[in-house]
């Protein structure tokens, strides 16, 4: 199955079930949990919101709706600045958070990779982890490096979301890349 390659888009004109896996999916959203997050972000996009507020407040509004009383913030230690403005906005909408950066636990490079500097290293499974124990009921994901943010990933078990990507090069908004690249052709 390549979606990219269809030429008939069926699956959205024509209701298609292109991968035979319908009945099964739709026994996924009878869940009430799954079916409340779900009916949230489609109040978000189907009740005219889309296109009309941004991330950050799309992100106070699916909190809210979703009742969440606390939420943590893993950030590599690069977004420090960011998180701050992030919880103070968080704050001024009486949202509580928590936050956990990449080099929780002191690990060193060499700790893991012998090989390695004593440089203290990011540590997503520790971020994980430590956002587990907590009693946070949610998790925003902000500039991980690739990988990390795999292992991260990997071993969350709360619903996430993820803010912002790492990228070195296009101040962390990777899409840019497509507009360097268009600007070529």
């Amino acid at each position: 199955m390549n979606c990219i390659n269809c030429k008939t888009k069926s699956c959205k004109i024509e209701y298609k079930d292109c991968n035979l896996n319908k009945e099964n999916v739709l026994a996924e959203y009878s869940n009430k949990e799954i079916h409340g997050l779900y009916k949230t972000a489609d109040n978000l996009v189907s009740n005219g919101k889309a296109g009309e507020l941004s991330r950050i407040e799309e992100l106070i509004e699916f909190i809210n709706e979703n009742n969440y009383n606390l939420v943590s913030i893993a950030y590599c230690f690069s977004m420090e600045n960011q998180v701050k403005f992030l919880s103070d906005i968080f704050k001024e909408n009486n949202i509580k958070t928590t936050s956990i950066r990449c080099t929780i636990n002191g690990i060193k490079e060499n700790e893991i990779l012998s090989n390695n500097k004593e440089n203290v290293n990011c540590n997503p499974i520790g971020q994980a982890k430590a956002i587990n124990n907590s009693s946070a009921d949610f998790v925003i994901e902000m500039g991980l490096c690739l990988g990390h943010d795999v292992l991260f990933h990997k071993y969350i078990k709360k619903p996430f979301t993820v803010l912002a990507v790492k990228d070195r090069v296009y101040n962390n908004c990777p899409l840019k890349y497509f507009v360097k690249e268009n600007l070529k052709k």
